[in-house]
């Protein structure tokens, strides 16, 4: 009796918080833009660092984790880092409703994704401002070793790692088919478009070989799934990589100033 109290009154909560968000849904997608801008401002950090260790420099890590230690070591690092808190704080709740809400399956599975990501972001950065850190590269090395010590593990690594390729190949045939422009109320100049193109392509390369990576950790060698860190130091270290990865960064740094730009006229994070 208890227990169907328990989950009538949790479900009533729940379609009176639905209900609520939808009232206020064109004010939550206005403030969860906030968090796209904040998205183009980790990027173009990330873009820097895959810079750096393509031309040789930088110690850091270059992947999220590593952009949000360049924005605590400023002056004013600590506010920064709040600032983007927020933008992330607002743009999972947005993604939360959309993925409730949405009108496609396709479009709810995007949403809850990158309500996910946004809410990893949130809390990185509550954590750098607040003194910590942390890295996520080693985070997930030491997740991927504990899915390996389990039964059947080194299965379910190669499945995940297969998942992250055919993310990275789909987001290079949507920012090829230019998809993401739907994302945007309005006409994109070519300028806008151009950047777009080449933003998507860039994280699906990424991404793919970050897959594959993850992939190459089932034998054993987690080293190899320390995220967009090790990736981009595995596309250095082939031939002419250099210059790949050059072209990557630029293609982040891309995708970063196109988050930003259209972030006000978003429709879709």
């Amino acid at each position: 009796m208890a227990g169907g109290q328990a989950r009538s009154s949790a479900e009533r909560g729940a379609r009176q918080g639905v209900a609520f968000a939808q009232r206020h849904e064109s004010t939550l997608r206005r403030v969860g833009r906030a968090g796209v801008a904040a998205e183009g401002v980790v990027y173009l950090l990330v873009a820097w660092l895959a810079a750096q260790v393509a031309l040789g420099g930088g110690g850091g890590s270059a992947d999220s984790t590593g952009a949000l230690a360049q924005v605590r070591d400023t002056a004013i690092g600590p506010v920064l880092l709040w600032v983007l808190a927020l933008g992330f704080l607002a743009m999972a709740g947005w993604q939360v409703l959309e993925a409730v809400t949405g009108d496609k399956t396709s479009h709810r599975v995007s949403a809850a994704a990158k309500a996910v990501v946004a809410l990893v972001l949130l809390v990185s950065c509550v954590r750098f401002a607040a003194g910590g850190g942390g890295s996520a590269g080693q985070n997930q090395q030491t997740l991927t070793q504990r899915v390996l010590e389990a039964p059947g593990g080194a299965v379910l690594v190669v499945l995940a790692g297969l998942v992250v390729v055919g993310v990275g190949v789909a987001t290079v045939v949507r920012g090829l088919q230019r998809s993401f422009e739907d994302k945007v109320e309005g006409t994109l100049s070519r300028g806008l478009s151009a950047l777009g193109v080449a933003g998507w392509v860039a994280r699906g390369v990424a991404f793919a070989v970050l897959g594959v990576l993850v992939v190459v950790s089932s034998q054993g060698d987690t080293a190899k799934s320390r995220g967009l860190d090790a990736a981009f130091r595995e596309i250095a270290a082939q031939p002419f990589g250099t210059v790949l990865l050059v072209l990557v960064a630029l293609g982040l740094a891309a995708y970063g100033v196109f988050q930003v730009v259209t972030a006000r006229r978003r429709r879709r994070a």
